[in-house]
């Protein structure tokens, strides 16, 4: 039987608050973690696979119109309005192009 990596896996949600911070910041881990009101250590352990809490996760859905918690721990994008939708995959195609510039 094949391997499925489970949504709540914790690269999975990293992978998605690394999208959602370049989509809302513009990658600036400092900046982000300041408009939310945490510690910027605090966010870079969650992008590098940390279990995000549940009081982080409410954080951001209560802070970025439009999130929810379906999306951050389940990827489920049918749960978001379609213009964070839109920013995300814009998001996620900038990174990927910066990830093969410098890889």
């Amino acid at each position: 039987m094949a391997s499925r990596i489970s949504p709540l896996d914790n690269s999975q949600v990293a992978g998605r608050l690394r999208l959602l911070r370049f989509a809302v910041s513009g990658g600036n881990q400092t900046a982000f973690a300041a408009k939310l009101g945490i510690e910027p250590r605090r966010w870079n352990n969650f992008e590098r696979g940390s279990p995000l809490s549940k009081e982080i996760a409410i954080l951001l859905a209560q802070r970025i119109p439009g999130v929810s918690l379906d999306w951050l721990y389940l990827g489920k994008v049918e749960a978001l309005p379609f213009a964070l939708q839109r920013e995300l995959e814009l998001a996620g195609k900038a990174t990927r192009s910066a990830d093969a510039e410098t890889g």
